[in-house]
């Protein structure tokens, strides 16, 4: 089997049907080729035949009573997996139809970065096919009018065209123009193989791949880490000779459930510690970037770091050692 496309999903079967359904447009052939294995972290009201679109054949289903996060949950979906490469997708986000069989033909030292894209329109519904809104923003989503153009139906996903949805939609993972700035700085550095030490950074929590035995090799998403895992597991791979690619025809679309974005800086679940206690250095200078490109003024302008090429130069310099090059490739 090709690939294994492991989903992590709580309390969204709206999206998550919708997600399924995009599924089921893919060009592999399901059962043969590819394999879809859903995790329910602990949803509420568990996830259950009625979530499932008639389009796709039936994933497996494995239910956490207990949430476990994110971590712990794709480490599950991937004990289970039979394919050779491991696709990983939230439960919120719709595929373009190649996005299977792109992310299936990388090699084994591959990480694949799909497109990343969202609705922005989506945020304030609990069903963005019927426009339902969350309790407490019913007032905002009668302010929007006519919700037609905000939408988003399983037959637009299942049966029309996937341009449509794109037209929809912008780029980067969130609205935004922080999200925007850094998704546009780390293809830049994926398309122009620009800086092959700072790949990591450019690693994505969904619309991302790895072959089945790198991932086993190293352990796995480290479970103490419950934001940037993604990033972290790609610099432990990369150490051995992965790097991570840009797949241009594996196109996500995540359809937005909240206000604002997950601030990279926020330290939430106290995963900058965790991750710094193998790689201290390099979560130094990706907290520095993330500051840069968030023009925190407490950052003194010689530590600034404007892009991922930037990254590189200074590790770089530390695999070096000491002397003048370092001293040059720091900027001071």
């Amino acid at each position: 089997m090709r690939a294994s496309v492991i989903i992590i999903t709580k309390d969204e079967q709206p999206r998550l049907r919708l997600c399924l359904a995009a599924l089921g447009r893919q060009t592999v052939r399901w059962g043969e080729e590819a394999e879809v294995v859903v995790i329910d972290d602990g949803s509420a009201v568990p996830v259950g035949p009625d979530d499932l679109p008639r389009t796709l054949p039936a994933p497996r289903i494995v239910r956490q009573e207990r949430s476990r996060g994110r971590s712990a949950s794709r480490n599950t979906g991937a004990a289970l997996a039979r394919g050779r490469r491991l696709l990983f997708l939230d439960g919120d986000v719709l595929l373009s139809p190649r996005a299977v069989a792109s992310h299936a033909a990388l090699a084994d030292q591959e990480m694949g970065r799909g497109e990343q894209r969202h609705l922005r329109g989506t945020r304030f519904f609990l069903d963005p096919r019927t426009g339902t809104p969350w309790p407490g923003k019913e007032e905002r989503v009668r302010s929007m009018g006519d919700l037609s153009r905000h939408l988003v139906t399983e037959e637009m996903v299942a049966s029309g065209p996937f341009e449509a949805l794109l037209a929809m939609s912008d780029v980067a993972i969130y609205p935004g123009a922080a999200p925007r700035r850094l998704y546009e700085l780390e293809m830049r550095a994926l398309r122009k193989r620009s800086a092959p030490r700072a790949e990591w950074l450019a690693a994505a929590g969904h619309n991302f791949s790895i072959a089945r035995a790198p991932f086993a090799a190293a352990g796995g998403f480290d479970e103490a880490i419950s934001i940037n895992e993604h990033r972290d597991l790609a610099l432990r791979l990369g150490a051995t000779g992965g790097r991570v690619v840009a797949v241009e025809d594996a196109v996500s679309i995540h359809v937005t459930h909240r206000e604002g974005w997950r601030d990279p800086l926020a330290g939430e679940d106290g995963w900058q510690v965790a991750f710094a206690r193998r790689h201290p250095r390099e979560v130094e200078l990706m907290v520095r970037f993330w500051r840069t490109l968030a023009a925190d003024p407490g950052l003194a302008p010689a530590d600034r770091l404007g892009s991922l090429e930037e990254v590189d130069a200074l590790l770089r310099a530390a695999a070096a050692g000491p002397g003048p090059a370092a001293a040059e490739a720091s900027g001071r």
